[in-house]
This record gives structure tokens, sequence and C-alpha cells, in this order.
């Protein structure tokens, strides 16, 4: 929930550099200014102020990328929280169920996934950094389950376009197959079980007492197996979580 006088500027300076890094091409002002429901006299002063950050960087066409800044912020964070340091071994260990790991935090309507390996080496085709749709994701979907249902119904029902909703189609929240319930299904069992593809399924769960971030196992699963993984993946969470300084 927003404060009673929230920064617009702060806020639509981060909407401007979420849309950046999530674009997979450079964007110009007023592309971005439709995007996020902004003028474009305020998404130009907006860029031209991080690209002096070196937050981002014009290049041909007066189009913006993301600039150097934001890899070394993103390098910093990721080194300071520890998480993926403390997570490597841990994950490395679940592979050998057969099936594809991931590690994700959650951001809004999106899951932003640090570690997602497909295969049983741990070290072939890491995905990191990649985002998905958080009511998509076993991922997404635990950590929502943590949020009230009034935070849920904001984010996924914004008033203001430029909240960072940039990409997630907004899913049916009310009704039996509606987010709202698949969350306090989630909640009442612990865990998080979901289909994802015809025939695949993601089990995940929360690490933390207040989880800030979550780990899962995503394939075709059976139900004969869903307890071992259960097992693992909690077992996993709390080694995870117990490596905190």
């Amino acid at each position: 929930m927003l404060p009673a006088q929230p920064n617009r500027s702060l806020m639509d300076g981060i909407a401007c550099l979420q849309a950046l890094v999530s674009s997979e091409r450079p964007l110009g002002t007023r592309e971005l200014a439709r995007l996020l429901g902004l003028e474009p006299t305020r998404v130009n002063r907006l860029l031209r102020t991080l690209a002096a950050m070196h937050f981002a960087e014009q290049v041909e066409g007066r189009k913006y990328r993301p600039g150097t800044g934001i890899h070394v912020l993103a390098a910093q964070s990721l080194h300071g929280s520890g998480l993926i340091d403390r997570a490597l071994r841990h994950l490395r260990g679940l592979h050998v169920f057969g099936h594809a790991v991931a590690l994700g935090v959650l951001w809004r309507d999106q899951v932003s996934y640090l570690y997602h390996v497909g295969t049983q080496d741990p070290e072939a085709h890491m995905v990191q950094g990649t985002s998905w749709p958080a009511a998509s994701s076993g991922i997404g979907i635990a950590l929502l389950a943590h949020e009230t249902e009034e935070h849920v119904r904001e984010v996924y029902a914004p008033g203001d376009a430029s909240l960072f909703q940039l990409s997630s189609p907004r899913p049916p929240l009310d009704g039996p197959d509606g987010l709202i319930a698949t969350l306090e299904r989630t909640r009442e069992q612990g865990y998080a079980l979901i289909g994802t593809e015809p025939g695949l399924s993601t089990l995940a769960v929360t690490i933390g007492q207040q989880p800030y971030a979550a780990v899962g196992i995503s394939g075709a699963l059976t139900d004969d197996e869903v307890p071992t993984l259960l097992t693992a993946l909690t077992a996993a969470a709390k080694e995870i979580d117990g490596g905190q300084p």
C-alpha cells in the first residue's frame, strides 16, 4: 500500500528503469511514455537523469537501454545479500531428482529467477535474471500466498498505469479457479503445487519466516513423488535460510 504522500518522481523513475531492464531492445521516449502512461516530456527528463547517473544510456535512434550503473548495482545487490552464495550447494543437491530446479524472488506481479537449471547438470543452461508472471509460477504463487488479499488485489488491479504493471496479463482474481482461491489453498497446505504446462507442474516452498525467496522443482511430477520432493525442498529452504549471518 502506498504512503499518504508518495514520491511520484521516485516512483516514475524506478518505473522507467524497470521498463528498460525488462525490455529486450532499446526503447524510445514516446514508446516508454505510452507503456507507462506518462507524459513524454516527463519520461524524457527521467531518462536524461538516469543517463547522467549511468543507469541508462542513449543509443542510435535516440533510444535508451540499461547503462553500466545498473549492472554494477545488480552485482552489488547479489553480493551483498549473499543469497546465491548460500543457496548454490543446496540447489545443486536437488538435481538428483532429475527435474528442473529454480530459486526466485517476487517483485509485484513478477518473479525474477536467480537460478533456473532445467537439466541434471547444475552447471548447464543456468538462467539468471529472467522474469515470469508470478501468477503463472509455482515460486510466484508460494510467495504471493504470504501477501494479504488487499495487497494482491492492489497489485493486479492498479489504479495507476505507471505502477510497474509492465508485462503480466491480469489473471482472474475471484471464483473457485481464481488467483485468490489458489493463494488460499496454498496457505492452507503450506506449499505451492500448480500446473504450468500440459503434463508439467511446479512444487515450491518459501525461504525464511518472513519469506524473501522461494525454491521450486518443476517437471512431470507424479503424485507419488510429491511428498519426497516436498521434504527435500523444505530441507533445502531451511538450510539456505540458516546460512544467513
